[in-house]
Parts: structure tokens; sequence; C-alpha cells
């Protein structure tokens, strides 16, 4: 699936959330009512207060999702 860093702002942006590979390991982007979530899946995980903070400080392998986003595959939009 062809998805984009922008498509990925937007669509946090209205709420969605997602699951993608990175590197053969499993992630997740979600919400709850305490705040925003990038986790490894069954594994360590990084909370947020919104998506801005989730975008400008969330970090796989050391770097920004912003630099990481054209090896992630999305598999699940939601």
């Amino acid at each position: 699936m062809s998805y984009s860093y922008e498509d990925l702002e937007r669509d946090l942006a209205i709420g969605h959330e997602l699951h993608f590979n990175f590197k053969g390991r499993e992630y997740s982007i979600s919400n709850n009512k305490d705040g925003w979530y990038l986790s490894e899946s069954y594994s360590d995980y990084q909370s947020f207060v919104d998506t801005n903070e989730l975008l400008a400080k969330g970090k796989i392998d050391g770097k920004l999702l912003k630099e990481i986003w054209d090896e992630v595959d999305v598999s699940v939009i939601f």
C-alpha cells in the first residue's frame, strides 16, 4: 500500500489509528483517553499527549517516524 508521511499526518489528525511493519517488526499507533501511543507489538511503547507530539518525538531505532517512513509497510488503517 502506498501511504506517504503526509497521509499519516492527515489521518492521525482526524483520529485514525494504524498498524505497520518496519524491518520485520510490527508496530501500531493508537489512542485512548490518556493520549497517543507508538508501540512495538507485544513490547515497548512510547506515549504522547497528542499526534503533534507523537510525530515530533516518536522514534523507532533512534530515528523519527519521518526519517524511516519510506521503509514502512502499512498493513491496516482504522
